[in-house]
């Protein structure tokens, strides 16, 4: 993260329930692994298949993913730089049930089973390194059935650009520029939305000046006016 983005961080969000990282030191992790170079688009494991590492994304991406009866991708989270994933079921010895996918060319440190019980025995620092990283993926979990009981597709949205300036947020012309290209295909995947539904959510954000797109960017004009907005999004239809 840049200087721009740490003087925009203002925590827009309580914690990031799409983009998964964690947000202690996990050195220790690190040296208990090796690393290896993944391509663009390369399927980590898929589903119905059980996991023989489990990795640290030290640079890259990782989305995790299933494909809806319609075919389209269902995208879950997105597992950011500094994020442990795949720990759960490898300990446990279960089979995955999404897809892990790397979305750009991406360097992970791959740590053996054995390896990790062995540390996770010696040193409770380690361990409590592991159980904070599976806690936060069930409170995303949680976070994401709350918000598909309890919300439309406007709210969803808003909070979804909230925690995208939380995360890429920078400063720019007084408004927070997010600095991260996010495609509206993605973002329907995210939400778990069509297209078009997103696309007039985009338009109707545009037209009160609460967003704009700088540079194929998305930028938010005021946060507080997004979030005040956002609050009283439900009671839109759709």
């Amino acid at each position: 993260m840049n200087k721009d983005q740490v003087e925009a961080k203002q925590h827009y969000t309580e914690y990031p329930t799409r983009l998964l990282y964690l947000p202690q030191d996990i050195k220790r992790l690190e040296k208990l692994g090796v690393v290896r170079h993944f391509p663009k688009n390369f399927v980590l494991i898929e589903p119905g298949e059980v996991a023989q590492y489990c990795y640290i994304v030290q640079k890259g991406r990782i989305i995790t993913f299933e494909f809806t009866p319609a075919g389209e991708e269902r995208v879950y989270n997105f597992m950011e730089e500094n994020s442990l994933l795949l720990e759960a079921n490898m300990l446990m010895e279960q089979p995955v049930q999404v897809y892990f996918k790397t979305t750009k060319p991406t360097d992970l440190i791959c740590i053996d089973r054995a390896v990790l019980l062995k540390a996770m025995q010696e040193d409770m620092e380690l361990t409590m390194d592991v159980i904070s990283a599976i806690s936060y993926k069930f409170f995303s979990s949680m976070d994401q059935i709350r918000q598909e009981c309890c919300h439309n597709a406007t709210w969803k949205f808003c909070n979804l650009l909230l925690i995208f300036a939380d995360r890429f947020g920078k400063t720019y012309d007084g408004k927070v520029l997010i600095d991260e290209k996010v495609s509206q295909q993605m973002l329907s995947n995210l939400l778990g939305i069509n297209r078009v539904t997103v696309v007039r959510i985009v338009k109707e954000l545009k037209e009160l000046n609460l967003i704009e797109q700088v540079n194929g960017f998305y930028c938010i004009r005021d946060v507080a006016k997004l979030k005040a907005y956002q609050n009283k999004a439900d009671l839109i239809p759709g």
